[in-house]
């Protein structure tokens, strides 16, 4: 089912990089290679969620903050960091709400990409991939070539 996505592969745009990286005050230099990710940060999780309710972002904004809110949060159960859990089901309403935009990034967080039988080995995906399967499972639909 999820053998062939290119038609749902998403990447940031520069102009969402610019845009965020002026917001947020992040280092935005030539050559970062995954810009969402090296400036994702556990301890701006609250403020990069207002940031994504506030109705002032694009959607290409949106999914490259979402990347950003994906790896913060990961960093955060992996330093075993707590966090409130209304702040966790607000993030998962939020990736699910906008499905349209995060398709490909559900997919790629749920690390079903990986052999059968090493989908439930944790060497095999990402902490946090657990609670975003459920989203992928409920958007199936989504990943059918149109």
């Amino acid at each position: 089912m999820y053998a062939n996505l290119d038609h749902l592969c998403r990447f940031s745009t520069k102009a969402a990089i610019d845009a965020l990286a002026i917001r947020f005050n992040l280092p935005n230099i030539r050559g970062m290679q995954d810009w969402a990710y090296e400036v994702a940060d556990a301890n701006r999780i609250d403020e990069y969620l207002a940031a994504y309710d506030s109705g002032e972002l694009s959607h290409d904004e949106k999914f490259t903050l979402m990347a950003m809110l994906l790896q913060s949060f990961w960093d955060a159960i992996d330093e075993g960091k707590s966090f409130l859990q209304i702040t966790w089901k607000h993030f998962l309403d939020l990736l699910e709400r906008d499905i349209d935009i995060h398709i490909y990034l559900v997919w790629y967080w749920s690390s079903v990409d990986k052999p059968e039988a090493d989908i439930e080995n944790p060497d095999y995906m990402f902490s946090i991939s657990p609670f975003i399967r459920p989203i992928l499972l409920r958007h199936q639909g989504k990943f059918a070539r149109h």
